[in-house]
């Protein structure tokens, strides 16, 4: 949402060459730091490892793609049985969101 109350625009304020770098991470992310991946259409779901750094590239990539996507919701959920990163959309941003999603894995 935006300040206004209106929702946020399906748009990414990031360059297409930083877009390209942001999704390496996200990559790299996913593969040293994610152990299960469950997606529907509107919204990806990354259980994380044990790991602190897990935890802590979690938190701040999921703050970056905040500021840059303001239609994705994001949160860290903490249990004592693990804990996992989850974006969720609009569902007038399925597409952007199955985009996003085909490319977190090589």
């Amino acid at each position: 949402m935006t300040a206004a109350g209106e929702p946020a625009p399906i748009a990414c304020s990031l360059d297409a060459g930083s877009v390209a770098d942001r999704m390496e991470e996200w990559r790299t992310f996913v593969a040293s730091s994610v152990v299960a991946m469950d997606a529907d259409a509107t919204s990806v779901h990354l259980s994380l490892d044990d790991s602190p750094g897990a935890l802590v590239a979690a938190a701040s990539l999921g703050q970056r793609e905040a500021r840059c996507c303001a239609f994705f919701d994001v949160a860290i959920d903490l249990r004592p049985d693990g804990r996992s990163l989850s974006l969720r959309v609009p569902r007038s941003a399925e597409e952007a969101l199955a985009a996003f999603v085909a490319q977190l894995t090589p």
